[in-house]
């Protein structure tokens, strides 16, 4: 049998694990909006056959303001900090996704609370995932909006200074030693992409990769064949469903008095 056509193609670094999951994102918001949808890898491209093209599905994400939800289902408060987002991706409300990758509920002196979910809060002070959301829903709108066809397939390089961001993009982000200073602590704009900082955040919600036991490193896969997002999600944990699986380790650095993701190593 052979492969459909993709019908997008995007360029990929695997070892920028942002770029990985931002592929993620997008396997994701074409299974919510078309149920057919399949994404693979190949060579440094990441391939989707879907009846939508790549703005229609960056524009599902965009069209409407995430809804920060101050309570979870079970009642439990949530702090504006880690609130989950609801996204809604059509008009009819149907297709609906909720972020709260950054988020767990555990134990706090024997009572059930919401907590940050280690180590994907990377943010903290005055910055909460709505409002880093909504600014960086506001710069990726504007970037797409005077890009090209082929500066769409480079997407996830398109970089631009953010001073609000999860955390995802390794990118060009500055490193404290060698800036001498934390850009974060400062308040500085940083290098980023806006679209591999958004469609991270939605692969994450289902595309989990292996931890190790003290979250400061993790491993994931990429794989060669399509697959539809709930299968896709099970060969990114490295599970060997199907020969030729990439294999990465990916970890977490620290950026002054934040944690991020840093570049991956591929194993062998």
């Amino acid at each position: 049998m052979s492969n459909p056509e993709p019908t997008i193609r995007i360029g990929v670094a695997l070892t920028n694990p942002g770029q990985f999951f931002a592929c993620c994102g997008l396997l994701e918001l074409a299974d919510r909006l078309d149920a057919n949808a399949q994404g693979w890898f190949a060579g440094d491209e990441f391939l989707l056959a879907t009846e939508r093209s790549l703005r229609e599905l960056l524009d599902a994400m965009l069209g409407r303001e995430a809804e920060a939800q101050a309570m979870l289902e079970s009642g439990l408060p949530v702090k504006p900090i880690i609130a989950p987002l609801r996204l809604r991706l059509d008009q009819s409300g149907k297709a609906t996704l909720i972020l709260d990758a950054w988020m767990r509920v555990g134990l706090d002196k024997g009572w059930p609370v919401a907590m940050g979910n280690s180590p994907w809060n990377f943010w903290s002070g005055q910055q909460t995932s709505s409002g880093i959301w909504s600014v960086l829903r506001t710069e990726l709108a504007e970037q797409i909006a005077s890009l090209g066809q082929q500066d769409m397939r480079d997407l996830f390089t398109q970089r631009i200074l953010l001073s609000g961001r999860f955390g995802f993009d390794p990118g060009a982000a500055w490193d404290a030693l060698d800036a001498g200073f934390s850009p974060n602590a400062q308040g500085l704009a940083v290098a980023s992409s806006p679209a591999v900082e958004m469609l991270a955040a939605v692969g994450l919600q289902r595309f989990r990769p292996v931890m190790s036991r003290d979250r400061r490193s993790f491993d994931y896969a990429s794989w060669p064949i399509p697959l539809a997002a709930p299968v896709a999600a099970c060969a990114a944990a490295a599970a060997r469903i199907t020969p030729g699986l990439s294999l990465f380790r990916g970890r977490v650095v620290s950026r002054g008095q934040y944690a991020a993701l840093g570049h991956s190593i591929e194993l062998t």
